[in-house]
């Protein structure tokens, strides 16, 4: 294949995974930020127990955690950031995949969150599980690949 149009697919292929994640997470983080005590609630049902802090991180990470979700999306989206905003999303997916791992192991059935609880929620939100899983795994996968490119770019 020629070296041009092979560094043109990439390319392409690089801007779809960027628009994808970027927009996927600002999909998702968008009705947390807007109502963050549903959210908690959401977090609550994972049942995690911290050492020293019980629960108490739950309203923090409410907060917290959509507005990395957003940070992360935008800076894919600038040419600059973008390998910032692969690596802030792809360490979001990886605690996500270990989230929703511990989960399914402990035999919860929940939803898992992901978007929300508004009408997002209702089209997109998936109850914990191996497919939910997988779909964080390939996405993981999308970063993985921009941050590889960024950082030869």
């Amino acid at each position: 294949m020629d070296s041009d149009l092979k560094r043109r697919l990439f390319l392409v292929l690089e801007w779809i995974c960027r628009l994808l994640v970027a927009g996927t997470f600002l999909l998702a983080a968008v009705p947390k930020l807007l109502d963050p005590l549903s959210f908690a609630k959401a977090i609550v049902n994972y049942r995690l127990i911290l050492p020293l802090i019980g629960q108490s991180y739950v309203y923090p990470a409410a907060i917290f955690m959509p507005a990395l979700e957003a940070v992360g999306a935008l800076a894919l989206l600038f040419n600059h950031w973008r390998r910032v905003g692969s690596l802030v999303c792809g360490a979001l997916l990886v605690f996500f995949i270990l989230l929703i791992g511990q989960a399914v192991l402990r035999g919860l059935n929940i939803d898992c969150g992901c978007f929300g609880t508004g009408a997002v929620s209702r089209t997109l939100g998936q109850k914990v599980g191996l497919e939910k899983i997988l779909e964080n795994t390939l996405w993981l996968a999308a970063c993985v690949f921009v941050w590889k490119r960024a950082k030869k770019g």
